[in-house]
């Protein structure tokens, strides 16, 4: 009897070990009516708590197929196994609602992860930044970090990134990033149909944070002027954005439509996949030059 109130003990802690919850984790939602209120982890799964409170008597929320999380460290991405309390792309009216989401178990070292909605979804619920680590080790990650991005310097080249496009007439051939700015170029094959007369302005262009949906207004065209009209060609352009932070991994490249436009063309926009901070240290004895990958949703 005594042999098996031991063996039962050891099973409860054993338990007890692998399970962790994390109520109320600091976080950065992009939209203030969502919040996580708790995520659970055992050597299963994972489960997340998102609520959303609106003051709107006409509110309503949905969760469309499928969210993920991703690893803010090595950018790897957990999409979600199941629904537990609602069903994927139902609309649930009011302002009061709770929706708990199931993902693969996620590892031991990972400390940070970013919740998003999937790809294709319009204005998609993003909140960055969940932190799944005890306050002590928050504060030593937050030095840590703070000490890499003091201590970096230079600037990182990709160049011909491998992409994809809604606009088959739009390529991205180079990124540089420094801490001084940013600079996009990609080419633009102007023809009678893509364009129909309208001007090109930078002001009308943007890189944008994927995860807090930061957005970073481009500074100046540099090889091109505002507004001007072009032809029917092939031609290369080039725009400066202010300097992107370290620990941003996805942004996406875009260009809005100019006020009161009927739409008698498409603007672009493209998501850039750009290798974290993290990945830099183990790939000092490798070319400078990395690989993008775009992509379009």
């Amino acid at each position: 009897m005594k042999k098996f109130f031991l063996m039962t003990v050891g099973l409860l802690v054993a338990l007890a070990v692998s399970a962790q919850t994390y109520n109320n984790p600091s976080q950065k939602p992009n939209d203030k009516r969502i919040r996580i209120t708790k995520v659970e982890r055992t050597s299963n799964a994972t489960i997340v708590y998102l609520k959303y409170t609106s003051n709107s008597a006409d509110a309503w929320s949905c969760i469309d197929a499928y969210p993920y999380l991703k690893d803010d460290a090595t950018g790897k991405k957990y999409q979600a196994t199941d629904a537990l309390n609602f069903k994927w792309g139902t609309k649930y009216k009011g302002g009061n609602s709770t929706y708990k989401i199931e993902f693969p178990p996620l590892p031991k070292k990972t400390t940070s992860v970013t919740f998003r909605e999937a790809a294709g979804v319009q204005n998609p619920f993003v909140i960055s930044n969940i932190a799944l680590k005890s306050q002590g080790q928050q504060k030593k990650s937050t030095a840590s970090n703070a000490k890499k991005q003091t201590s970096s310097s230079g600037s990182k080249t990709y160049n011909n990134p491998r992409q994809t496009t809604n606009n088959k007439n739009i390529k991205v051939t180079k990124v540089i990033r420094t801490k001084e700015y940013t600079i996009v170029h990609f080419t633009y094959n102007i023809t009678q149909y893509a364009f129909e007369g309208r001007p090109l302005s930078a002001s009308r262009m943007s890189l944008v944070d994927d995860d807090t949906e930061d957005v970073y207004k481009a500074k100046k065209p540099l090889n091109f002027t505002n507004d001007k009209y072009y032809d029917v060609g092939n031609y290369t352009f080039k725009v400066q954005f202010p300097p992107l932070p370290r620990n941003v991994s996805v942004v996406r490249f875009r260009s809005v439509r100019y006020k009161n436009d009927p739409g008698a063309y498409e603007a672009w926009r493209v998501v850039l996949q750009l290798p974290p901070p993290a990945e830099e240290s183990r790939s000092n004895n490798r070319s400078s030059d990395k690989t993008v990958n775009i992509n379009v949703y």
